[in-house]
């Protein structure tokens, strides 16, 4: 999954990317790698990875960040399989299909739904999510159970 990168640090990316209207979704470290996910509401374009780009590089350098032996920056947009990284990414695509991977509480074992978002449970505490899976039941998750979440592409 990747190393995340520091609270403080993450902030001053946050306002970078805030500066050319995009939203930073994720910033972590795989590998010798540091990745910055970008969101923009009319969708991500060539110029907006660029410029959060050629701005970041500068505030890293500036920064002396990173592993003493370099590091390669990627800024992307999250794609068409989009991975769900906070609460209100399963609110926002309500009434969309993802799989899910989760922590089953019961065993302690991973297991992956797959199924319709319903959205964030109002009436049930700690139930932080509805999924309606591919056999048609419901299944209330917690965000703390979700190992990963990621949007299916609908053709």
């Amino acid at each position: 999954m990747g190393t995340a990168i520091d609270s403080d640090f993450r902030r001053r990316l946050e306002r970078l990317a805030a500066s050319h209207s995009c939203e930073l979704l994720d910033a972590r470290f795989r590998g010798n790698s540091l990745r910055l996910v970008i969101d923009h509401a009319d969708g991500v374009t060539h110029e907006h990875c660029a410029d959060v780009s050629r701005e970041a590089s500068v505030l890293l350098d500036a920064e002396d960040f990173g592993p003493a032996s370099g590091y390669v920056l990627e800024v992307s947009s999250p794609g068409l399989d989009r991975e769900l990284y906070a609460a209100s990414d399963y609110e926002r695509f309500r009434g969309r299909r993802a799989k899910i991977t989760l922590t089953d509480a019961a065993s302690g074992s991973r297991r992956t739904v797959r199924g319709l978002l319903e959205g964030l449970s109002a009436e049930a505490s700690g139930v932080a999510l509805i999924l309606e899976d591919d056999s048609g039941a419901t299944v209330p998750l917690t965000i703390d159970s979700i190992h990963k979440a990621r949007l299916l592409v609908e053709l």
